[in-house]
């Protein structure tokens, strides 16, 4: 069963009322409940096997429902048909939203409680707009929470099927507050760039970050051991009412421990690895991160991910990395984040991207991440940002904040205007996994549990 469970720290506890208390507690169980929906839906699958990706598309030019995010597509004498998560799943999600209603009795936060009952109705309707934009009003709450059919990854032929996960958290204050000052900073850097286009008025209508201690995750997110998230995937929703990123604090540390700071200490020549200790390495991680998931909230352009297709998530995923970066300088500028702190981002970022490549051929990560870090990587080691010496020796990080630069312009530019075709020869050309199975031998050793 995909299922993760954390402890909170004493601090968090200390904090919650005796009703914050119980909520959580039924959260939680409703939390390990979505593992076991997560576990038929992967069994399950997106669509009939022996049925390919051109008989689905011509089929959906007369029912476009066969492509709905939120559909199991069947087949029936002969007949591709488009079954409703809320009706196939039924069973899973009707205790569920019942767990969920019981927790909204309990709460006497008036905005919370609505988004609860919105939450639980929309497994029942399947109306999860409605849910995820009540979710973006909520105030003053101790406690977040998130189910329902999210994230597309699982997606192999058209990257829009969405797969069942969910989490309860608490808002850790402190490094929200500094997490959302980061954001603003990063925000006002992109704004007065010159070379640049941002593609929408997202960041003024807001997003807001959240720090999150989670005592409990389920699904897709437990499964991969996502760090990190960002809500909605409706860019209609975004550009109205805002999005949010949640940082996931436990998921992150485990990620780190288990699989950064092995790779970290297996891929650096060791004079320079000595540099940098394992509390500033985690600290990096952690804004790695957000400025990640800030990067991509600049770049959402109406009809890029129906233009690129399957190119989308490379592009949009090596674009997150390159555009965070770049605008990170100004961190330095104002304060935020020390040189060492920076130079600890990037190379977290390149700890980062072999990750990826070992989570991948471990089945734990996705192809989207892999051919996105893939073009990164092949920009720092042709510019020579990069070189290999025992391991990858000291990087030029004048070099890698050049290359950014220069990066992030093509990328943005191809999210923003690029045809299918651009996007596939760029691509291509760039993307090579070669560079991972050569620079990755001195990762032989290293077992990845997660």
């Amino acid at each position: 069963m995909i299922y993760r469970k954390f402890k909170l720290s004493k601090a968090v506890i200390l904090r919650l009322s005796g009703e914050d208390k119980r909520i959580l507690k039924i959260l939680e169980d409703v939390v390990k409940d979505v593992a076991q929906l997560y576990e038929q839906q992967l069994s399950d699958g997106f669509y009939p096997s022996g049925v390919s990706r051109d008989q689905i598309e011509k089929s959906s030019r007369k029912n476009a429902t066969l492509l709905s995010p939120f559909t199991y597509v069947s087949l029936e004498n002969k007949e591709l048909k488009a079954v409703p998560f809320h009706q196939k799943y039924a069973s899973y999600l009707q205790p569920i939203a019942q767990k969920i209603e019981t927790a909204a009795k309990i709460s006497s936060n008036h905005s919370f409680r609505n988004y609860l009952r919105a939450r639980a109705k929309s497994l029942i309707s399947g109306d999860y707009k409605t849910a995820d934009i009540v979710w973006f009003s909520v105030r003053n709450s101790a406690i977040d929470f998130s189910v329902g059919p999210f994230e597309r990854y699982l997606d192999k032929l058209f990257f829009r099927k969405r797969i069942f996960q969910a989490h309860v958290g608490v808002v850790d204050q402190e490094l929200t507050e500094k997490a959302n000052q980061i954001k603003e900073t990063l925000f006002i850097s992109a704004k007065i760039s010159h070379n640049k286009h941002h593609s929408t008025n997202i960041p003024r209508k807001g997003v807001n970050v959240f720090v999150e201690e989670t005592p409990s995750t389920s699904g897709y997110m437990a499964d991969v051991l996502f760090s990190g998230e960002h809500f909605p995937s409706d860019l209609e929703i975004m550009q109205q009412y805002g999005s949010k990123i949640l940082i996931y604090e436990p998921q992150l540390k485990e990620k780190f421990e288990r699989v950064h700071y092995p790779i970290f200490k297996s891929i650096f020549e060791k004079r320079f690895a000595s540099k940098y200790s394992k509390e500033l390495l985690f600290k990096a991680t952690a804004w790695n991160v957000l400025l990640y998931e800030l990067g991509r909230q600049l770049h959402k352009f109406i009809g890029a991910r129906e233009r690129l297709s399957e190119f989308y998530g490379p592009i949009d995923e090596a674009n997150g990395f390159a555009s965070g970066i770049q605008h990170a300088k100004n961190l330095v500028v104002k304060g935020l984040i020390s040189q060492d702190e920076l130079e600890a981002i990037i190379i977290i970022h390149i700890v980062w991207m072999f990750a990826d490549w070992l989570l991948y051929k471990n089945g734990k990560a996705m192809e989207s991440y892999v051919y996105g870090n893939a073009i990164d990587l092949h920009y720092y080691l042709v510019s020579g940002a990069l070189k290999e010496q025992r391991g990858i020796s000291w990087p030029n990080f004048s070099k890698i904040f050049f290359e950014i630069e220069a990066l992030a312009e093509i990328l943005v530019g191809l999210l923003e205007k690029g045809s299918y075709q651009e996007a596939k020869e760029f691509v291509e050309k760039n993307a090579q996994l070669d560079n991972f199975e050569r620079l990755a031998k001195n990762l032989k050793n290293i077992k990845l549990t997660l």
